[in-house]
């Protein structure tokens, strides 16, 4: 949290420059900068490298929000301090919409790693093209407000076409809108809701994963576009 909050300055120059680009994709992907990559490959780091701390990123911005929407409490040991977060801090602004809303999505910067782009190609194509056990319209709605609450206007396309009129579609965007903004928040009470509207428990689980894998990959799509412009 005091990295969170930009108390980095005792970290050797490399990792404060990971860390606040940690911080910034986390927290409020749109606005990172080229300036913000340039610092770490000022450190060393190379493209690849950089591609790779991206990822990484993104990654933990699925499996957290994962484990903050499922209740998992994590059993072993580590030599790190519990973490425990500030559940009174306030929600970062999200920005207006953007201009580069009309861009087609097929032109989001791409991953140079080959074995990396190849497994989040498929992991994308199983979470948002699978019909089983939750439809494939609601997990383009799930996505595309996840990408909105990135500010991700790009991702967001995804599902502006689809509108949000059929029963049960104002429960899916309060929640992924709540797992994206607040995680730290999020309760059993939540996953109730879900199952109140007839969603199974495997199709909840489905809902989770969308959302959660929907802010990974607004937060890479940031991360190597700025990188794409130092």
């Amino acid at each position: 949290m005091t990295i969170l909050r930009g108390g980095d300055e005792s970290l050797a120059p490399r990792p404060r420059a990971l860390a606040r680009l940690a911080a910034t994709l986390t927290a409020q992907p749109w606005t990172l900068t080229p300036e913000t990559v340039a610092d770490a490959s000022r450190q060393g780091l190379n493209e690849e490298q950089i591609e790779a701390a991206v990822g990484v990123i993104s990654m933990f911005n699925y499996l957290t929000r994962v484990a903050d929407a499922t209740g998992i409490e994590f059993d072993y040991l580590t030599p790190l301090p519990a973490f425990e977060p500030d559940r009174r801090q306030a929600v970062k602004p999200r920005p207006a919409r953007s201009v580069s809303s009309d861009r087609d999505v097929a032109g989001r910067p791409s991953l140079r790693h080959s074995p990396l782009r190849t497994a989040w190609q498929s992991w994308r194509a199983y979470v948002l093209e699978s019909d089983e056990p939750l439809g494939r319209r609601e997990r383009r709605l799930l996505a595309s407000v996840a990408a909105e609450e990135a500010g991700d206007w790009d991702g967001a396309t995804v599902g502006n076409a689809l509108g949000s009129d059929a029963r049960g579609d104002g429960q899916l965007v309060e929640f992924a809108r709540k797992l994206s903004r607040q995680p730290w928040l999020m309760e059993a009470g939540d996953l109730e809701g879900l199952r109140a509207c007839g969603y199974s428990e495997a199709a909840v689980l489905h809902m989770i994963s969308v959302v959660a894998h929907q802010n990974a990959d607004s937060r890479l799509a940031a991360g190597l576009a700025a990188a794409s412009r130092t």
